[in-house]
């Protein structure tokens, strides 16, 4: 039935370009009315213990180091402020105290899966609004694990809870301790068998979830401290490319099951509701965007970051779950946070997936003023230069060739880490967000010969391509149909790396310093060799 339904819907909602999360908690809907409440709530574990863990095998604490320090204060800010508010109604609503603190908790905290890894969209953890949505998430999945702890003692005295506290970061330190010392070896035996990877660490889930059941903790902490284990680079990338089917798999009984566990709402339940709505979807981002920007990150920047925390967490729902099952909160409060829940996620998905149309429309009309100014640049008034995009492996090699050729040049990027490496090597950047014309005004776009895109993304090269400037432009493309598209619109040489050699491309920037009659020639060769390329596929 879970994916009899959700398949029929998410075909509807695709021919319609929606989102695949709101197709999966209406087939959920659909899927309640023939199930009981309780057997769905069992299913909601079981998905969700193993997209925890896939989120686990995600996380790299040491590249969140650049933006450690505002992501944690704006964490604390908005967790604070949202908590503050939520208490206050919560007495207003006469809630009970462990009520509150579900009440809290939902309302506070946010779900990384939904805002960081399920929703479709494009969001590059590399980029600065990534690493600080990563972080703020972090944050509140730390503060989540240990409400997780406390709600899995034995009985709420201090013994019990200590004991909960003493096995629950036991066994996170041991997902530690085994990431560091025994993964590579283990890796090493598997003799790069992906599929043989894939399996051990299935096998190292149901371990630590079989040590956290001996233990009687959460499930949840179990898939988290698994994640963990194996989250070290590069063997974890290798495990998500191989359990990607399996996320697909448990996803759509998560969120299925999800939306199976709406009822009928009552008006309590639905003022309840709509007031944890406007917490969540509201003011949870309010409070994120105008903190990033009081420490000075761009607009642009804090507002795509607010957009990915504008849902409940998962570990919020885990929390609800038990207390329901336990008894501790009644029906009221947990089909409230039901439907917050699946309100939020579906109304998150929109906002990931048109997130710079809402910032186009509400930052011209908003009144948030910045305090100060993360936006650097090191060098001013440049003429005739080249503005480079990027600072990766090409952009490195660009650069190389740009000082062979004695050509200025400027470099622009939105990573922390590498805007750091560029200012210890003394080159020229601009530290912003190519999509805002501030940042392009800072680089003096204007004045410049060249622009060469590192970047393959489409919006990215839309934007170079409407700069009012004279400059010419290369860019770089993944899909050889828009590189056509691309160089009809403009474009003087779009690298496609499948497809065309990423080798030459510093031979082409010569080319153009010594003979700007080689810039016709260069566009002519580029659009035949994609044409030709495009007929092959199609013959």
């Amino acid at each position: 039935m879970v994916f009899v339904a959700s398949s029929i819907v998410l075909f509807l909602f695709d021919r319609f370009s929606h989102p695949a999360l709101p197709a999966y908690i209406i087939a959920g809907v659909i899927v309640g009315n023939f199930f009981p409440a309780d057997e769905m709530i069992n299913f909601t574990q079981i998905g969700l213990s193993f997209l925890v863990f896939i989120f686990g095998v995600k996380m790299d604490p040491e590249r969140l180091k650049s933006v450690a320090g505002d992501g944690l204060k704006t964490a604390a800010v908005q967790i604070t402020a949202v908590s503050v508010l939520a208490v206050g109604l919560s007495m207003i609503m006469n809630l009970s105290g462990f009520e509150t603190l579900v009440f809290v908790l939902a309302t506070a905290l946010s779900s990384t899966l939904v805002g960081l890894d399920l929703l479709e969209k494009e969001i590059d953890l590399k980029l600065a609004h990534g690493r600080l949505a990563e972080s703020i998430h972090l944050s509140q999945d730390l503060i989540a694990v240990m409400f997780l702890m406390i709600l899995g003692a034995s009985a709420f005295t201090f013994e019990a809870v200590s004991q909960s506290f003493i096995h629950g970061f036991g066994v996170l330190a041991l997902a530690l301790l085994f990431r560091k010392y025994a993964l590579d070896h283990l890796a090493d035996l598997t003799e790069n068998s992906r599929e043989l990877l894939m399996l051990v660490s299935i096998t190292i889930l149901i371990g630590f979830l079989g040590l956290t059941e001996y233990f009687q903790i959460s499930l949840a902490i179990g898939s988290f401290a698994a994640g963990l284990a194996v989250s070290k680079y590069p063997h974890n990338m290798e495990i998500l490319d191989t359990t990607g089917s399996l996320k697909d798999f448990f996803s759509a009984i998560f969120f299925v099951s999800l939306g199976a566990l709406l009822t009928v709402p009552t008006p309590q339940v639905l003022i309840m509701s709509a007031v944890m709505l406007v917490l969540t979807v509201i003011g949870k981002p309010f409070a994120v965007i105008t903190s990033l920007v009081a420490l000075g990150q761009n607009k642009r920047t804090a507002y795509l970051t607010g957009f990915s925390i504008d849902q409940v967490s998962e570990f919020a729902l885990i929390i609800t779950i038990q207390a329901y099952i336990s008894g501790l909160i009644g029906g009221t409060v947990f089909q409230a946070v039901i439907i917050t829940a699946t309100v939020s996620m579906m109304i998150s998905s929109y906002t990931a997936k048109h997130g710079d149309r809402i910032y186009n429309l509400l930052s011209e009309h908003d009144h948030i003023e910045a305090f100060g100014d993360k936006e650097e640049r090191s060098k001013h008034n440049l003429e005739d230069h080249v503005i480079v995009v990027g600072h990766d492996t090409q952009g490195k090699r660009i650069i190389e060739t740009l000082r062979d050729e004695e050509k200025e040049y400027i470099v622009i990027d939105n990573d922390p880490e590498k805007v750091t490496d560029l200012k210890e090597k003394g080159e020229n950047f601009v530290f912003g967000d190519v999509m805002e014309i501030d940042t392009w005004e800072r680089a003096d776009y204007r004045e410049a010969c060249l622009i060469i895109s590192t970047v393959p993304l489409e919006k990215t090269s839309r934007k170079i391509l409407s700069l009012p400037t004279d400059a010419d432009k290369i860019l770089r493309s993944e899909d050889i149909e828009e590189a056509e598209k691309l160089l009809e619109d403009g474009a003087i040489y779009v690298n496609v790396p499948e497809v065309l050699s990423a080798e030459l491309l510093p031979d082409h920037i010569e080319g153009l310093m010594e003979n700007r009659r080689y810039r016709e020639d260069l566009r002519r060769r580029n659009m035949l060799e994609v044409r030709k390329y495009l007929q092959n596929l199609e013959g």
